[in-house]
């Protein structure tokens, strides 16, 4: 399972990616107020369905908190509750979308970042090699003025060579 992190927005969020590409939240995830709020509705239209008073507000006769069997559930409870399975699939796939878009972005800016690096790596490299091609031209230069050195200092010496030796003829 691939893993990411984003830290967008100062937060800090861990997902990752299972091998169908799905995002699986891991820890850090924030729900939006409008997410909680539709999770208490859910939640509160549940419980009322579990627990349903009478109309005087009372608590619930003996027969009325028995729990109907499946083969007795009425349609409008089974569409209700395939609504609610409809509702938490479409809310499942919103989430699924906005991490694989989160997970895109943060592949994008950690791809920007290496191509980046890449990028001042290959300059140094080919700075680098253009140095190594003109050292030996530079080489050869070095070559040809220390002969022309030399060349000037035997000329030096022979001369102070045939100096000495008429100093000592007189």
């Amino acid at each position: 399972m691939g893993g990411s992190e984003s830290s967008q927005g100062g937060r800090k969020v861990s997902f990752g990616l299972d091998e169908r590409e799905q995002v699986r939240v891991l820890h850090g995830i924030k729900l939006t107020e409008d997410v909680v709020n539709r999770m208490k509705e859910s939640q509160s239209r549940r419980d009322s369905q579990r627990s349903p008073r009478s109309s005087s507000g009372t608590a619930p006769t003996a027969a009325e908190g028995k729990p109907k069997s499946a083969g007795t559930a009425s349609p409008c409870q089974l569409s209700v509750c395939f609504w609610h399975c409809y509702r938490y699939e479409q809310e499942q796939a919103l989430v699924q979308e906005e991490l694989l878009r989160l997970a895109k972005r943060e592949r994008e800016a950690a791809g920007e970042t290496l191509s980046t690096a890449l990028q001042r790596e290959r300059n140094s490299t080919n700075e680098e090699r253009k140095r190594a091609a003109q050292l030996p031209a530079d080489l050869d230069a070095w070559a040809v003025e220390l002969q022309g050195r030399e060349a000037e200092l035997k000329r030096q010496e022979a001369f102070y060579k045939e100096q000495l030796a008429r100093i000592e003829r007189k």
